[in-house]
């Protein structure tokens, strides 16, 4: 019982440094594909209405408001940890989130690439790869689902 707890304190300290393992691909994805869409000539306005942008833009801005929730939930979870703090839910909940939204986000990159993206001339393809780890070692997105629900239902494992 006691052995159980111990890898659980663990997997709580060590799932936001996958999740932010999660995130840097992600991000390093993102701006790749920003980079070579405006080589084309694609411009991203932050200030245009939502009903006026292109399918680029949309997918984009999305992609990048997942990633800052993705940070968000990674920056709480550490820095519980750092003081001390149970961290059980927001460990999960950060893992959980990066694990999933990093292959999407690496995913539809490559999408938005076109050729680009599936060629080993660049990290794109290699990225979609790598990132797909982070939704499974340190707990599984389904396992990290449940983990959240036991804990906000208060259910104890043993």
């Amino acid at each position: 019982k006691e052995g159980f707890r111990g890898v659980g304190k663990t997997f709580d300290a060590t799932r936001p440094a996958v999740a932010a393992m999660a995130l840097g691909v992600a991000r390093a994805a993102l701006e790749f594909t920003k980079e070579k869409i405006e080589e084309s000539g694609v411009t991203f306005d932050y200030e245009k209405n939502g009903n006026n942008i292109s399918g680029y833009a949309k997918d984009f801005y999305m992609m990048e408001a997942n990633l800052e929730a993705m940070r968000l939930l990674i920056w709480r979870a550490a820095c519980m940890q750092d003081t001390g703090e149970r961290n059980s839910l927001e460990a999960a909940m950060c893992k959980a989130k990066a694990g999933r939204t990093g292959t999407l986000i690496t995913q539809k990159c490559c999408d938005l690439l076109g050729p680009l993206g599936y060629s080993q001339d660049y990290l794109a393809e290699k990225w979609m790869r790598d990132v797909k780890i982070t939704d499974i070692f340190e707990g599984t997105g389904q396992i990290m689902h449940r983990n959240i629900a036991r804990e906000i239902l208060g259910v104890k494992i043993m």
